[in-house]
């Protein structure tokens, strides 16, 4: 499986706790290209909404994301999952807004 930062995916991140996303659901990678090639079994993701809650650190995806409904990455949910929970590639965002959703996360830890 070949990926790259970008990505949207959909995954299947079972078994969730509290508020967490449950279901299938798209997912958008974002970790660096350095790590997704030494970790050939984990994949660091947000999770996609098609709800917007008008909040700040939701980034819209722009690009060619391939997802049926305008979508946003809530940045707040990182999450470390198992590659076997990818399913199926949908599309990619572009760089602008991997890196807007990337500033957000950081923002979360520093």
């Amino acid at each position: 499986m070949e990926l790259r930062p970008g990505q949207v995916w959909w995954a299947a991140p079972e078994v969730t706790v509290g508020r967490e996303q449950p279901g299938r659901r798209p997912v958008l990678l974002v970790a660096n290209q350095d790590y997704l090639d030494s970790g050939t079994t984990l994949a660091l993701v947000v999770p996609t909404t098609s709800i917007d809650r008008g909040w700040p650190n939701h980034v819209p995806l722009t690009g060619d994301h391939g997802l049926p409904r305008s979508s946003s990455a809530m940045s707040e949910q990182v999450r470390v999952i198992s590659r076997e929970r990818l399913r199926a590639p949908v599309g990619e965002v572009d760089p602008t807004c991997l890196e807007s959703v990337r500033d957000w996360v950081i923002d979360f830890l520093t």
